[in-house]
């Protein structure tokens, strides 16, 4: 019944227009259909995407050379069928095949062996009674490289709603804050014309400050219509900073060593009341985000370039109380077995995952799954536009399915 039978791979794009793959694995019973998407903000820890050959090349010596030792086996044994294709790849970082690769046939994998079965792929992953729904956690302004850096220097100012009472509510609560913020622009950016980065936030020239206290101001008067609970976030992605010596914001026209972004970003989080800091400092200062969190304990911050999804690197965060929360992107790791070890070793550590988008993004949802078997409290997903709308929409199916056993995640 779980048997592969056959694995079909074709070239499909992402929400940038670029080249992608999806991955058809075929049991007797069963087709699973994944794909992986990219990142234009990267780790340097996390693997290759496109691989070094090429899609066309690889897709070519997959089929002739990786295809015929996984069928026959059962796509149940996830951990074997990884093994063999982190095995076949044969590089560290996956530069032979890449995560496109990889991954879209590792999550089809999954997906084939949970229809097989008749479960739902959170219950494959990890079946238990009761579920935690994430809060989505949406960008609505973008800056540094998602915006091909015509906006503001960091790269995403996020919101969530924390009081919400489904799911739907949660989702609507995002969507508002992005309208709101647009007439706001519209009215204080003499330049703003609607602009859209490439995850669907809005884009502005405008001191970060200045767009801060107009996210403040949207979030008060959601309060007072709505009666939700706005939270604010920072991306940082401090790595598209840094230069090696010092963080260049050009916008804001600031040149900072690593004493100076410290207090900058404490100065951001005290002035505007941020709950969640991500990746505020470049990839390898596990020193200064122990700093921050120290100074910090009731804040969320997060690690992205940091740890890429990585358990070894999360073990050096761990041991050096760096954060309490870790950004988990398949696609930085390349298949769902090392996913999970990272994410379960997360939990086991107090260190909360928070499961993430791309910002080139195909309608894949598994995401949305990943999210939901390990009570993730919240998911990066943005806020508008179909290949988003997508995850988050699968999370009203999943409610749905779920009914009483699922209750939504709540912070603070």
């Amino acid at each position: 019944m779980t048997e592969i039978r056959d694995i079909n791979l074709r070239i499909i794009f992402d929400s940038r227009g670029d080249k992608t793959v999806e991955a058809e694995v075929i049991t007797r019973e069963a087709r699973g259909i994944a794909s992986c998407p990219s990142g234009a903000s990267k780790s340097s820890y996390e693997v290759e995407t496109i691989p070094k050959k090429g899609l066309e090349n690889a897709i070519r010596d997959f089929m002739i050379n990786v295809k015929p030792k996984l069928l026959g086996l059962d796509s149940s044994k996830q951990e074997e069928i990884d093994k063999i294709l982190l095995e076949s790849d044969g590089t560290k970082r996956l530069e032979n095949y890449g995560a496109s690769i990889i991954l879209s046939v590792s999550i089809a994998n999954l997906k084939a062996a949970s229809i097989a079965i008749n479960k739902k792929i959170f219950e494959k992953l990890n079946e238990k009674d009761q579920y935690y729904l994430p809060l989505p956690l949406g960008n609505v302004i973008g800056g540094g490289k998602h915006a091909k850096n015509r906006s503001i220097d960091i790269q995403e100012i996020l919101v969530f709603c924390n009081n919400s009472i489904n799911i739907i509510e949660a989702i609507e609560a995002n969507i508002i804050m992005h309208r709101k913020l647009f007439k706001l622009l519209s009215s204080h950016d003499p330049y703003f014309a609607g602009g859209k980065n490439d995850e669907g936030a809005l884009v502005t020239r405008m001191p970060l400050k200045k767009i801060l206290s107009l996210v403040n101001q949207a979030r008060k008067e959601i309060h007072e219509e709505k009666g939700y609970e706005i939270l604010i976030g920072l991306d940082v992605a401090a790595s598209s900073l840094w230069n090696g010596e010092r963080y260049e914001y050009p916008l804001e026209k600031l040149s900072l060593n690593d004493e100076e972004q410290l207090n900058f970003i404490l100065e951001l989080v005290n002035e505007f009341d941020i709950f969640y800091i991500e990746d505020p400092f470049h990839e390898d200062s596990f020193e200064y985000f122990s700093e921050l969190s120290s100074r910090n304990p009731d804040i969320l911050v997060v690690g992205d370039d940091l740890y890429a999804s990585n358990e070894d690197r999360l073990k050096i965060g761990i041991a050096k109380k760096a954060s309490n929360g870790v950004i988990i992107k398949p696609n930085q790791v390349g298949c769902v077995s090392k996913v999970l070890r990272t994410i379960n070793l997360a939990v086991n550590s107090g260190i909360k995952p928070i499961v993430s988008h791309r910002s080139g993004e195909t309608e894949d949802v598994f995401i949305s799954h990943l999210a939901v078997a390990f009570d993730s409290p919240l998911i990066k997903t943005g806020t508008i536009g179909g290949e988003r709308i997508s995850k988050l929409n699968e999370l009203i199916r999943i409610a749905e399915f779920l009914k009483d056993r699922a209750k939504l995640n709540k912070l603070k």
